[in-house]
């Protein structure tokens, strides 16, 4: 990732994101260090909020997963700037179809989102109680 990234702009990286390279840098991002976590994050988060990411499954399933294990791994790097996720992770969990996410194969993205949230200590932001 460091090769990939280094010294680039969020707008710069995006296209790393697209299809299956956002499993890799899933991995990549979740052990990053907290820094390049939180910067990186947003282009992953721009990705996923255009609409080159209809169909994109495996980039929004991963980002989910991402989320959960870091602040699991790395308590407060998530939670610390979830504010600035919420409205995708928001959009996510709302927008399951538009991922192309069978839930028998991904899971179930609002339930995955409620999560994430819990572990962040802030309410759903998809309105729902935990």
């Amino acid at each position: 990732m460091h090769g990939l990234f280094f010294g680039k702009s969020i707008d710069e990286v995006i296209h790393y994101f697209k299809g299956s390279r956002a499993i890799q840098r899933s991995d990549e991002l979740l052990y990053a260090p907290r820094p390049v976590f939180q910067y990186y994050i947003h282009a992953f988060v721009k990705y996923l909020m255009s609409e080159q990411a209809a169909g994109e499954a495996d980039a929004a399933s991963p980002f989910l997963h991402l989320l959960d294990a870091r602040e699991k791994k790395d308590p407060g790097s998530v939670s610390a700037i979830f504010e600035s996720l919420a409205d995708c992770v928001d959009y996510i969990a709302k927008n399951q179809l538009f991922f192309d996410a069978d839930e028998n194969i991904y899971g179930n993205f609002e339930e995955q989102a409620r999560r994430i949230s819990e572990r962040c200590g802030v309410r759903p932001v998809h309105g729902e109680a935990p």
